[in-house]
C-alpha cells in the first residue's frame, strides 16, 4: 500500500520528489558531526568535569561519577537540599535543569536506577540533572556554578532556621 496517495513515484509507494536539499544538508550535518566528534567531547567532558568540580567543592555528591556515561550530562545532589526546590531555584536564576531521571521526571519518587546503585532515598530525592550542549560555554558553566553556590547557600540558610 502506497504510504502517501498521489503519483506513482517510487514504484507507487511514495508520490512527490525527494527532498533533495534537506538530503544533502543531512549529508552534511553527519560529515560535521563526525570531524568535529572528537573535539566536541573534549569540549563536553571539560564543561562537566567543571561543574562536578563545583558540586563536590559544594558538599555534593555526583551520582556515577566514575561510571562510562554521557560526556554532557551531570547528576547530582546537594546534602539536605531537595531536588524539586533546586530545581525552582535554579529556573528562576535563568538554569534549566531537572530533578530525577529523564525518563520519569513528573515521578515525585525516588529514582529508581539511583536506589538500585545503593543511594538513600533522602539523597535520590535531591537529585538534579544538568546538562551542556554544543552552544554551551565554559562561561555559561562557571555562572551557573555561581548560581548553584548561591542558592544552595541560601537553602542551607533556611534550613538552619527552622532547626533553631
Amino acid at each position: 500500500e502506497p504510504l502517501i496517495a498521489g503519483g506513482g513515484h517510487e514504484h507507487g509507494l511514495r508520490s512527490g520528489t525527494e527532498n533533495i536539499a534537506a538530503i544533502v544538508g543531512f549529508g552534511r550535518a553527519c560529515e560535521l558531526a563526525m570531524t568535529q566528534s572528537t573535539a566536541r567531547r573534549e569540549q563536553l567532558d571539560a564543561q562537566r568535569e567543571r561543574l562536578e568540580r563545583c558540586v563536590l567543592a559544594l558538599g555534593g555528591t555526583v551520582f556515577g561519577a566514575q561510571a562510562l556515561r554521557l560526556p554532557n550530562t551531570c547528576y547530582f545532589a546537594l546534602d539536605h537540599i531537595d531536588g524539586e526546590t533546586l530545581v525552582g531555584k535554579l529556573d528562576r536564576a535563568g538554569f534549566a535543569v531537572a530533578s530525577g531521571s529523564a525518563c520519569s521526571s513528573a515521578s515525585p519518587e525516588p529514582s529508581r536506577t539511583l536506589t538500585a546503585m545503593g543511594v538513600p532515598p533522602e539523597q535520590a530525592r535531591g537529585a538534579v540533572r544538568v546538562s551542556t550542549g554544543a552552544m554551551t560555554k565554559m562561561q555559561d558553566v562557571d555562572d551557573f556554578c555561581s548560581a548553584l553556590a548561591q542558592v544552595a547557600d541560601q537553602l542551607r540558610g533556611l534550613r538552619a532556621m527552622a532547626e533553631a
